[in-house]
């Protein structure tokens, strides 16, 4: 291991003289809100509270041919049904309980819970809405922008709050194909812009899927599927009462084999798209529901196995050569190792370290999570264990030892920023914030020689379960995440040019498990998520609902705004490409391109910033590098933005990095 490098760096803690505020968790615990700033050129600003009708557990932009803007896909559990398919009828604005046919018909006696209750609603209409849901982006955002949302407390949203986001919200589960709860799913954005779920939700939780589901932003639907037959009979017959319905304990009734499945069964599965435009798949947790509710816990298994789903091809195939034990949803990433087209690989952070559950001093399985984690960190190999005649034969093979982080991170946000620079050289660093409830910050480098880990600031408090988003001028935003029963509220901002946090605005609206954060085409950052039992105390439980924050960071507030006049729609790996912007802006500082796809579980899938060379030319031209490499950046769509030298930015502009070549056929 090498030595580490700790930085040491004062934490700027803006508007500090004006004091701290104590908010209170939902579960009673005391919160410490970021010192109180008014100024919204140096803290940013929040908007009033805009009601969702979902919680968006699962959310990724999307865009469809010839789009201006994004639509925005969100799923919560279970993905596939309506809150009235799971709820006795409501009657006087209070939960109702569930309804005792889907919990055996559906769930085959496992329990439904808190995360289950999330999907109802006080508001009557939210309730008959499918569990996944396509939202207006533009639409919304509008509205938003109209100050119509001023609200900052939960209890005082009414139903006509609630109606003034209705018509941006339409149905996008069962009704548009979709058979499966992808709740706990991997998410990606392939090379082509569908959004593909690997894995999910079986009943209850650590119980897996094999399944692949593919959202088509074209169609905006699902790619066909089986429907199980314990949701196509429950769909024909909810009360049970008509016919003998197939059992739910019986997996093959749940997750029906099909040509296009994972060889394993997988519950909080880590996916990665990778260069070649294949998919990794990596962890995840099963278990044996055929044993019924009360004996399930004792069958858990961490999956060691990797796979790789060829979407060209809608099949995988299992790495057995290539077996590691690691944390669910290991924080991974493509990158580039060399100057060559195919010098890339795929790392990882945090192993499972002994005793294993069931082993001498080693915990029971029944827990939630039982493994612990180091953080070693590792990359695969994934193209030589493809190309491994003995790749059927299990095996710890093609993995390299990189370096130990202090911890794994589990349950931390993330984030990857790629510099291209003009000269052919570029780095690669990967930052990780808290989980597992510590308050370590820390980054490594993938381009250097001998890559190790650096700390950096620590965050606020100790959290798990908090969401990084890397904003148009490089900098980083982490929001949210807990500890202890505690909830940090703070809004906070890390520089990595030299690895420093400012703490910005707070919120009081909690943001931890299933919590999402994305950023948006006009540079703001919509967040999302969390369970909407976890928003108020118990007692007033009923009376929350989901809601979307939209902020916009200090960059909005500090001058006029460079304008992105024109774009290419398409680019290509080692060409130029052209741009034109206002003549009025100020210098152009950066122009970069961030990665649109899905973050669920406080993971965002491809969350990368890419920094390009550029060059100045007259009347308001830039000639632009695109990525030489694919590992630097995997094709896809990106949000393009230039940003002035003041890290002011323009709107970006949708642009799909095109994939070279043909996928490789199994």
């Amino acid at each position: 291991m090498h030595n580490k490098k700790v930085r040491s760096l004062p934490s700027l803690l803006t508007g500090a003289a004006l004091g701290s505020v104590m908010l209170t968790s939902p579960e009673g615990g005391s919160a410490l809100a970021s010192p109180i700033c008014d100024d919204p050129a140096l803290c940013g600003q929040n908007s009033g509270l805009v009601p969702f009708h979902k919680d968006a557990v699962h959310a990724s932009l999307f865009w469809s041919k010839h789009a201006s803007c994004p639509k925005m896909l969100i799923a919560m559990r279970p993905s596939e049904y309506t809150p009235e398919q799971l709820f006795n009828p409501t009657t006087d604005d209070t939960f109702p309980g569930f309804d005792e046919n889907f919990v055996n018909l559906v769930y085959g006696g496992f329990n439904a819970g808190p995360l289950d209750r999330s999907g109802w609603s006080r508001h009557a209409p939210s309730r008959s809405m499918e569990n996944t849901q396509i939202i207006d982006v533009c639409g919304l955002q509008s509205v938003i922008d109209s100050g119509a949302f001023t609200k900052t407390e939960l209890a005082d949203l009414t139903d006509d709050d609630m109606n003034l986001t209705s018509p941006f919200f339409e149905d996008a589960g069962y009704s548009r194909g979709l058979g499966y709860n992808i709740f706990c799913a991997g998410n990606v954005a392939g090379v082509d812009g569908e959004l593909i779920f690997l894995g999910g939700h079986d009943k209850g939780g650590n119980n897996g899927i094999r399944k692949v589901n593919i959202f088509e932003p074209e169609t905006e639907g699902w790619v066909h599927r089986p429907i199980p037959c314990v949701k196509a009979e429950f769909e024909m017959d909810p009360t049970g009462t008509g016919f003998e319905h197939c059992s739910a304990l019986d997996e093959d009734n749940t997750d029906p084999p099909t040509d296009s499945d994972m060889t394993y069964q997988r519950w909080y599965p880590t996916a990665v798209t990778m260069p070649d435009g294949r998919v990794l798949i990596l962890s995840g947790t099963d278990q044996d529901t055929s044993v019924g509710p009360g004996n399930t816990g004792i069958t858990k298994v961490r999956k060691d196995v990797p796979e790789v789903y060829n979407p060209r091809t809608d099949s995988t195939i299992a790495l057995e050569n290539a077996k590691k034990l690691q944390s669910m949803y290991p924080r991974s990433f493509v990158t580039q190792t060399g100057t060559g087209w195919n010098d890339w690989k795929v790392c990882s952070v945090g192993e499972v370290e002994p005793p294993l559950p069931g082993e001498p001093g080693g915990p029971g399985l029944g827990g939630f999570d039982p493994w612990n984690y180091n953080g070693n960190t590792y990359c695969l190999d994934v193209q030589a264990a493809l190309n491994d005649p003995d790749r059927d034969v299990p095996a710890g093979n093609h993995w390299d030892f990189v370096d130990t982080a202090s911890a794994a991170h589990y349950g931390g946000a993330s984030a990857q920023i790629v510099r291209i620079n003009a000269d052919g050289t570029w780095s690669q660093q990967v930052y990780v914030f808290g989980g597992g409830g510590i308050a370590t910050a820390e980054f490594i480098d993938f381009s250097d020689p001998e890559p190790s880990w650096q700390q950096i600031d620590d965050l606020a408090t100790p959290v798990n379960q908090n969401n990084a988003v890397i904003l148009p001028d490089g900098k980083i935003l982490v929001v949210g995440g807990r500890a202890g029963g505690v909830d940090n509220l703070r809004y906070q901002l890390y520089d990595p040019t030299d690895g420093s946090r400012s703490d910005l605005i707070s919120s009081q609206i909690p943001r931890h498990d299933h919590s999402t954060l994305l950023v948006m085409p006009n540079a703001g950052v919509w967040v999302m998520g969390t369970n909407r039992t976890d928003l108020l105390p118990s007692e007033e439980e009923d009376l929350a609902v989901p809601v979307l924050e939209y902020y916009q960071p200090p960059y909005l507030f500090q001058g006029p705004r460079p304008e992105l006049l024109q774009a290419p729609g398409k680019i290509q790996y080692q060409q130029k490409f052209q741009l034109r912007v206002s003549e009025t802006a100020g210098e152009i500082g950066s122009v970069v391109l961030l990665r649109t796809g899905p973050i669920t579980h406080n993971w965002s899938w491809g969350n990368q910033y890419v920094s390009l060379p550029f060059m100045r030319l007259p009347n308001g031209r830039l000639l632009v590098d695109a990525p030489p490499l694919p590992g630097l950046a995997v094709a896809g769509d990106y949000m393009l933005f230039v940003v002035d030298e003041n890290g002011v930015p323009s709107d970006g502009k949708q642009i799909r990095l095109a994939f070279r070549g043909q996928i490789a056929m199994h």
